[in-house]
């Protein structure tokens, strides 16, 4: 057992922004690679194939030999919804700030010097969404909330508007005990999918979600989803909104970083529209997780809520999905 304690390690972390931090065994997840297969076969996962290579997912030791324990930490980016202003689509609220990739990279970055100032012996590797670890089901394990209904880690002290982050680590380290709570007969966030891409508790269908389609999806939006993304240029937090435990718990995050606007709760459809080069978009958005759509993509998506405001006007000089013109 290492001479540096868990709640050292956690005490640290949230001295450095972490709202949340809990620590498991760095264990390989069999149930969670039984799932992530199914949804894999099932076809679930739409274009994003660099989820079908899922075997690291689910086998830290892959990721970093001698792998011991996992230290995941909890980032809350809730804000307030304004009243949306006309011509303008709406932002997902994880999106509104900078690029939580990089917020979360360097909190971690400074907890793993921590770690490796007082364990010079020590190995860590930091793993952000983007790297491959089934970090929800890990996050459930290290005590930091339990998976909901639309599939999100659901956590006691802000609900699902959390964001995570891991540091996987040879250090053997005191863990934490998952908690016991659970959904119960609720389906709100189900009921509430304007796609219904949330096909029955835990089982999400990304091709039909506003979510995937309006930022991972290449191309054109088939036509009955379309007509279903309403005033989301960005992402979508329907279900989330509906959630009882959001509801309750959901409070307005203290990350200066998250909150930080630079898309903001909305943006105006002309603006969007207007962009005739990608250095305009990069001027606009650099540091955004809008980048991740890139023009054609967030043009496409301004497109269709802009028809769906103004059926009236089908004048636009639209740019398509495909690429500029």
């Amino acid at each position: 057992m290492s001479e540096l304690t868990s709640e050292q390690i956690k005490s640290y972390a949230l001295s450095i922004g972490a709202d949340l931090v809990g620590i498991t065994p760095a264990v390989d997840d069999p149930e969670g690679r039984e799932k992530l297969r199914l949804f894999i076969k099932a076809g679930r996962h739409a274009d994003m194939k660099w989820l079908e290579d899922f075997n690291k997912r689910v086998h830290p030791e892959q990721l970093l030999p001698g792998a011991k324990s996992i230290i995941v930490i909890g980032l809350n980016y809730y804000t307030v919804d304004a009243a949306l202003p006309p011509g303008h689509g709406r932002i997902a609220r994880y999106a509104r700030g900078r690029d939580y990739h990089k917020v979360i990279t360097k909190i971690l970055k400074q907890l793993a010097g921590f770690i490796l100032e007082k364990e010079p012996g020590a190995a860590c590797k930091i793993c952000v969404d983007s790297s491959p670890l089934l970090e929800k089901s890990y996050a459930v394990k290290a005590g930091l909330g339990f998976i909901g209904k639309n599939t999100t880690l659901i956590t006691p002290q802000f609900g699902s508007y959390v964001l995570l982050g891991e540091i996987i680590t040879t250090l053997e380290l005191e863990h934490d005990s998952p908690l016991s709570g659970r959904c119960g007969t609720c389906t709100r966030c189900i009921d509430s999918c304007p796609t219904k891409a949330l096909l029955g508790p835990g089982q999400l269908d990304a091709r039909r979600c506003i979510s995937y389609l309006t930022i991972e999806h290449k191309g054109e939006i088939p036509a009955g989803l379309a007509n279903k993304v309403g005033t989301r240029v960005f992402g979508c937090d329907t279900c989330q909104e509906a959630c009882p435990y959001n509801l309750a718990n959901a409070k307005p995050a203290q990350n200066e970083e998250i909150i930080k606007e630079i898309a903001g709760p909305s943006v105006s459809l002309k603006e969007i529209l207007d962009m005739r080069t990608d250095d305009d978009f990069l001027h606009r958005f650099a540091g955004s997780p809008l980048m991740r759509a890139k023009r054609a993509g967030l043009q496409r998506n301004a497109k269709i809520v802009a028809r769906k405001q103004s059926p009236q006007k089908p004048d636009y000089n639209f740019i398509s999905a495909n690429g500029p013109p």
